[in-house]
């Protein structure tokens, strides 16, 4: 067995260990979805960055970098104010939520703010959430799988059941407290992965001069080095806004913070946080300019990480690099997971088919929720469709569609109601579509992306519906006890 198969088989190996551990712990429904609200600052920050830096950033930002240069930065900019709202507005005020309210989900902290038709937002969150989050599961069992399929001579269909099989088995087990604990693992893993890859990857592109790699990628034509290239126009750097709106809102970030031991330890995350995300963001720029240095012949379906962590990087680097992109894609995945099938078993099982379940049969129902979703998301990434990146973007343009407005009005606005959040959940899923569906069909560029156009009809109904159907005193109050001293 090759070193990087046993790095590999290793890493699975551990985090499924990790999960297994963790059920152990797990006593009640609060440790497996909230982590029993009692995480470190330390922990809280491989978890929260280890979940958001996914497969799509290592092998499908860098084949970007590697094509257009600088101008990948046009995304990451969004994403780190995308951040700071997530960790210091959004993150602090679903923790005071958490305080007054007992909340164990996504679709918990919309029903609790909306509380006039909690049941209804509730049962909207579940059944839309699954919809756009699974295309990003999807995403990283595919590049967890293109990865493996480069170590083993087997069939991609059979490396997927096994790899989905795994993350399914200690996500199922562990839950939110096995995701916690593997994260802060994989954070480890994939920031040594990535950040090393940089200045030794200089140094194999100079010949073992570090100083030669880098004037190298100085002399490259001066179109890698502006904001927008032939292959990457206007409007696909509007696009990359997407960021901006939909990491405050990603349901995966977002119950991090109910993990989180108390407010104080969000707020000292919230720099180690930005500054390990900015490193591994910034470190994809290099890398892509020296993998595309290297196979500027790259072909469909390659990748110039793996092709620079393959060829450059050594024979034992070399696969903890690899190992980076696993472990990225490993946290991506059993976050997701958990999170998507959090609200759809409890809504479907625990409020539907068993609603006086007890605490033993509420751990069983959700454990067959991440069965459910994990086999469905198996299938999408068994017919492989679209292909990472652009998977990763159009759930992340749904999910800011959907659920920026609500949320964002909902934590700042005493006007927004419930009424307002239905109808802007259900308008701005829906213009997203349409004009993702249209733009694709016609080669068209209506609205730019479609998140612009979800995101304006959401506004438009968010006012429309709270017009109609005023915000009641319960909810009003729910928004008042966030904002006291």
């Amino acid at each position: 067995m090759t070193h990087e198969a046993i790095i590999f088989s290793a890493l699975l190996g551990i985090s499924f260990l990790i999960g297994t551990v963790a059920a152990r712990s797990v006593r009640n429904v609060a440790d497996y979805y909230v982590a029993g609200a009692r995480m470190p600052w330390y922990l809280l920050t491989g978890t929260f960055v280890a979940s958001n830096v996914s497969a799509g950033l290592f092998l499908g930002a860098t084949n970007m970098t590697g094509r257009n240069g600088y101008a990948m930065w046009c995304a990451y900019v969004p994403t780190s104010i995308g951040f700071v709202l997530a960790i210091a507005v959004i993150g602090v005020l679903v923790r005071r939520l958490a305080v007054h309210h007992e909340i164990y989900d996504f679709a918990d902290i919309l029903a609790t703010r909306y509380a006039s038709r909690g049941g209804a937002i509730r049962a909207l969150s579940a059944l839309l959430l699954p919809l756009v989050y699974i295309p990003l599961l999807a995403a990283q069992f595919i590049a967890l799988t293109t990865i493996a399929a480069t170590m083993f001579d087997l069939p991609y269909p059979t490396l997927l059941a096994g790899i989905v099989l795994l993350v399914v088995g200690y996500t199922l087990l562990g839950g939110m407290l096995g995701v916690v604990w593997s994260d802060g693992f994989q954070f480890l893993v994939l920031l040594f992965g990535l950040v090393l890859a940089v200045p030794i990857g200089m140094a194999a592109l100079g010949d073992g001069d570090p100083d030669q790699g880098w004037a190298r990628i100085a002399a490259l034509p001066l179109t890698r080095f502006q904001w927008t290239t032939p292959d990457w126009p206007g409007h696909l750097v509007l696009g990359q806004l997407v960021w901006l709106f939909a990491v405050p809102v990603q349901p995966h970030l977002v119950t991090r913070f109910l993990t989180a031991r108390d407010e104080r330890t969000i707020l000292i995350a919230l720099p180690v946080c930005l500054t390990a995300s900015l490193l591994i963001y910034a470190s994809t720029v290099p890398v892509g300019l020296l993998g595309w240095l290297t196979r500027p012949d790259l072909g469909p379906g390659e990748y110039f990480y793996i092709e620079l962590a393959r060829r450059h990087l050594g024979s034992w680097l070399g696969p903890f690099a690899l190992a980076g992109i696993c472990a990225a894609a490993l946290s991506t995945c059993s976050t997701v997971l958990i999170v998507t099938s959090q609200s759809f078993s409890r809504e479907l099982c625990e409020h539907w088919l068993l609603r006086d379940a007890d605490e033993a049969q509420a751990l069983r129902l959700a454990r067959l929720g991440v069965l459910i979703v994990g086999v469905v998301a198996f299938a999408i990434a068994y017919l492989n469709v679209l292909g990472i990146f652009w998977l990763v973007v159009l759930s992340a343009s749904l999910l800011a569609s959907v659920y920026f407005v609500p949320f964002m009005a909902g934590f700042l606005s005493p006007a927004a109601s419930a009424g307002g959040a239905l109808a802007a959940m259900l308008a701005g899923g829906a213009a997203a579509v349409l004009v993702f569906v249209v733009n694709e069909t016609l080669g068209s560029r209506y609205f730019g992306s479609e998140l612009f156009a979800g995101l304006a009809a959401s506004a438009l109904a968010m006012w429309l519906g709270s017009r109609r159907s005023p915000a009641t005193a319960v909810e009003r109050e729910v928004l008042s006890r966030l904002w006291e001293p």
